[in-house]
């Protein structure tokens, strides 16, 4: 159960959204794939990419929480977010994208939404 107090708990159930809508979008590589790109698999490391950005842009988590959280350099997710941005810049891609960024946002609002008791959901209605 996520403890909505917590900011580890929320920052797992944003990372562990991101990865699984990502792993959705790219259907031929594994979720251990997209964690952890195997050497010389770029669209693995595409879709890694494509999570810190989630994390950064659509979650609007600190990147150096994404840095921390993802063991990765500062460069690194700078890296990635440049690259997904020109990636954007392509129509295609950036259709695709936005289906990952929905999926991600759905899955994070259902574990939120699964912790909530029932009467906190009614007044929200």
């Amino acid at each position: 159960m996520m403890n909505l107090h917590n900011s580890l708990d929320l920052l797992n159930s944003v990372y562990f959204a991101c990865v699984s809508a990502t792993r959705d979008g790219f259907p031929h590589l594994s979720v251990d794939a997209v964690i952890d790109p195997p050497h010389d698999w770029f669209d693995a490391a595409l879709a890694r990419q494509i999570v810190m950005h989630l994390m950064v842009t659509e979650f609007n988590l600190p990147k150096r929480r994404v840095v921390s959280s993802q063991e990765r350099s500062r460069e690194a997710v700078n890296r990635a977010l440049q690259t997904i941005n020109e990636r954007l810049e392509c129509p295609v891609f950036a259709a695709h994208y936005s289906q990952i960024a929905e999926a991600a946002a759905t899955r994070y609002h259902f574990q939120v939404d699964r912790t909530l008791p029932s009467s906190d959901l009614e007044g929200a209605a």
